[in-house]
């Protein structure tokens, strides 16, 4: 195509185009670009209605020309957004009855709605709507109706709009035959969702492939307000099965939503009962996913005496489901309660405790400890003797000598010698030297400073603690039972990660005390020397403290089982809350 045209074209310079047809100058109908835009898909582009009416005007075949993309000028005005120039389309093919210019497809499927859709141009999309209803209802190659895209980008109001212009548009299945309601659901949108409802009601109890509900995805996700929503359309739709023979109820207690599970059983409280294919209850499957106030707000029910030893396929009640996890609170939670069976055996004739001292998951080793201390202290409580029970022959068993704990202890020690010995020398080799001079000799010259003093609180801080730690580890290696050793190792890692944070201190008050002439070095020496002991020693830790429940709530099921073997100090807070 002409570059001078081109340029008048981006330019919007109408004038320059016209005089550059009027001259003659170049036949700019029907060449292209190298994509194979034509002068008028350049014109639907730039919004250049004038320059559109001559060409379609000369050459009316152009408006139905596509691109390599398969993309008519149509296509492109929808897109960008130019309402007068889609409204002049329309008008040009009036006089052809079989084109429907809103339905013409690229290469992928898309017509010119979906364009307008996903570019949010409401003014197109009524405009093709207007001149052809049914064509808000096509597919593109990827099974997507223009409301869809809207749905799916949570574009709100353009999607009640396009309900308004044709309601047949609410018919749509998509992917894994869901629903439009299936999809507002799943992407959070209540407006959307009470949009749809207000339509077609009916909705709430249609099931996808999967045979799942909206409200099905609305339980997992522990979106009450959902739920609450489509409960009071619709209550039938709680007793719903999926093709696991799961009720929404399920759902909720398998992703640990209390408010969820409240919600659902004051609607159908005769659901609290539904078992799934597995014959797991909702109190299987908040104890399997280590879901702790699920599980505490079904103990609380009064049909708890029915769930808490009811076994499922396996023979497994809820405390083996838990167990065979390792989720140490809801052991401990179930365990302490005096209607839980902790004695049960299921098809494997094991029970609770037999399972996880059988089980060889290294990699586990925090989580195992806290799981078999939480049953041990239930067979105290109730005054069973573990010495004479089979399932406890090997609770005291030796340390594994390639265990990741092992590993831990081997590279603590290293890490405590190591800082033990940096700390020792620094405080013989101090800042500023000592004084020469009686009656004073042998003192620190700069004493009196107070970052100087600083130094000297870290340095000796860190130096005890890692000096603890190294023989917290040499005394926890020199026992033979597991038990000792599992219960020792935290504190040791708690001690070297606090000397850690109090060497960096040190280094950097240090370093403060003989650059003090010149501050702003000393300024830029201290940030740089506190950021990451901030972040990586203070921060982190407290933050998981803090959080677990929020992390213990998002987290999928595999990196739940995670979480305590990655955070010591939340193995010492559920260690220490076990103890009392």
């Amino acid at each position: 195509m002409n570059p001078e045209f081109l340029r008048a074209a981006r330019s919007r310079d109408v004038q320059k185009i016209k005089d550059i047809i009027a001259i003659g100058k170049t036949s700019i109908a029907y060449e292209t670009t190298h994509h194979g835009n034509t002068a008028l898909h350049m014109a639907a582009r730039f919004g250049l209605l004038d320059l559109a009416q001559e060409l379609i005007a000369k050459h009316p075949s152009l408006v139905l020309k596509s691109n390599l993309k398969g993309e008519t000028p149509v296509h492109i005005a929808a897109r960008a957004g130019n309402t007068a120039i889609v409204y002049l389309f329309i008008k040009s093919v009036r006089g052809f009855d079989s084109v429907h210019i809103a339905r013409i497809k690229d290469r992928f499927g898309n017509t010119p709605l979906h364009f307008a859709v996903k570019n949010q141009h409401y003014k197109v999309v009524k405009a093709f709507a207007d001149k052809d209803p049914e064509s808000l209802v096509l597919l593109n190659d990827d099974g997507e109706s223009p409301l869809f895209i809207a749905v799916d980008l949570k574009l709100s109001i353009l999607a009640a709009k396009i309900i308004d212009l044709n309601n047949s548009t609410l018919d749509y299945r998509g992917h894994n035959r869901q629903t439009l309601l299936h999809c507002a659901a799943i992407r959070h949108e209540l407006g959307t969702m009470n949009i749809i409802l207000e339509k077609k009601p009916q909705l709430t109890k249609v099931q996808d492939d999967k045979e799942r509900t909206p409200l099905h995805y609305a339980a997992s996700l522990g979106e009450i307000k959902m739920v609450k929503l489509l409960l009071g359309y619709d209550t039938s739709a709680a007793y719903l099965q999926d093709a696991d023979q799961k009720i929404p109820l399920h759902s909720a207690a398998e992703n640990g939503q209390e408010a969820v599970l409240k919600a659902l059983i004051d609607s159908c409280p005769d659901t609290v009962e539904f078992i799934d294919k597995k014959q797991q209850n909702i109190l299987h499957l908040a104890a399997m996913n280590g879901n702790l106030e699920a599980v505490s707000y079904i103990l609380k029910l009064p049909e708890m005496e029915d769930l808490v030893n009811s076994p499922d396929v396996d023979g497994n009640i809820p405390l083996h489901l838990a167990a065979i996890n390792y989720h140490s609170s809801v052991v401990r939670l179930l365990s302490k309660n005096p209607s839980v069976e902790i004695r049960t055996v299921n098809n494997s004739n094991r029970t609770a405790l037999a399972i996880v001292q059988s089980s060889h998951d290294r990699g586990m080793e925090l989580q195992k400890h806290l799981t078999l201390k939480a049953l041990k202290n239930s067979y105290k409580r109730r005054a069973i003797n573990l010495a004479d029970v089979s399932e406890n022959a090997e609770f005291s068993e030796e340390i594994d000598k390639d265990s990741k704990s092992r590993a831990m202890a081997q590279t603590i020690s290293v890490m405590a010698t190591l800082i033990a010995t940096f700390t020792f020398t620094a405080a013989f080799t101090l800042p500023g030297g000592l004084k020469s001079d009686l009656p004073d000799e042998g003192t620190a010259l700069l004493i009196t400073r107070a970052a100087f003093q600083a130094f000297v609180i870290s340095d000796t801080i860190a130096m005890t603690t890692s000096i603890t730690a190294a023989v917290i580890v040499f005394w926890s290696s020199s026992r033979r039972d597991n038990e000792s050793f599992m219960d020792t190792l935290p504190f040791a890692i708690g001690l070297t990660w606090i000397s850690l944070i109090a060497m960096a201190l040190a280094f950097v008050t240090g370093l403060f005390v003989v650059l003090r002439n010149m501050l702003w070095l000393a300024i830029v020496v201290c940030a740089i020397g506190c950021a990451a002991p901030f972040f990586l020693y203070i921060f982190a830790p407290m933050f998981l403290l803090a959080f677990e429940k929020l992390s213990t709530s998002r987290a999928s099921v595999g990196r739940r089982r995670n979480i305590v073997e990655d955070n010591p100090f939340l193995f010492i807070f559920r260690l220490v809350k076990m103890l009392f």
